[in-house]
């Protein structure tokens, strides 16, 4: 009895999973700032564009399979900061990134995407990068860093957001991402010596560097449709 039961509920579950699935494809755009050991020290502070690609594979009305690709600039000048021992060293760097992941996303309420009328919810979301970054450095008697290639990290995106579904076919949502990264050299402050024996590292390592996007996402729902609506 017991396991007839476990197979029916087992059953139910997959098919509610096989008629709820449903794509989303689109664009995401928004502005990007960085936090670590040179420049401003504020958490939310955009300053350059961003912008990517974002697929969602709805397995029902709450929870989402996410994959996004985004790219942009960031960059750090002591100038900026409120501390006056960054603003006398008179550091700044540029870089870039590109970074492609994958996610999970939870709505807060169920959001029937596919169904007509407007709706909304917060939502949460979590996931794990492969992010591509300049590997900068320092050189003694400068404060401008100085690129020698490029550099592969992993970063790990989570944040909150709110979305809308906008009629049968369209979804937008507005969201912050903070995102932790497995480095401390996104400024140049902790180098690869090895590559450059004469770098001047300046970071104690012990913690590492963020980016920060806050931004809007633009989604076109196709596929099947639910069904029993």
């Amino acid at each position: 009895m017991k396991k007839n039961v476990f197979w029916c509920v087992l059953i139910g579950f997959s098919l509610t999973l096989t008629h709820a699935q449903r794509h989303e494809i689109g664009i995401l755009v928004g502005g990007v700032n960085y936090i670590g050991e040179v420049g401003n020290t504020q958490y939310f502070n955009p300053k350059h564009l961003g912008y990517g690609f974002i697929y969602k594979r709805n397995f029902n009305d709450r929870i989402s399979l996410r994959v996004q690709f985004s790219t942009g600039d960031f960059s750090g000048n002591d100038r900026d900061s409120t501390n006056p021992f960054r603003k006398d060293r008179e550091y700044t760097f540029s870089n870039t990134f590109n970074a492609l992941g994958v996610g999970l996303e939870v709505n807060y309420v169920p959001l029937p995407i596919g169904d007509f009328g407007t709706s909304w919810t917060p939502f949460l979301h979590v996931g794990i990068q492969r992010m591509i970054v300049d590997d900068l450095y320092f050189m003694l008697t400068e404060t401008t860093a100085w690129s020698q290639g490029r550099n592969m990290t992993i970063s790990v995106p989570f944040g909150v957001g709110v979305k809308f579904n906008l009629g049968q076919y369209w979804v937008i949502a507005a969201e912050v991402q903070p995102q932790f990264t497995l480095t401390d050299n996104l400024d140049g402050s902790f180098p690869d010596r090895s590559k450059q024996p004469s770098a001047t590292p300046f970071s104690t390592s012990l913690s590492s560097d963020w980016l920060v996007f806050s931004g809007i996402s633009i989604t076109y729902a196709f596929g099947r449709l639910p069904c029993c609506r």
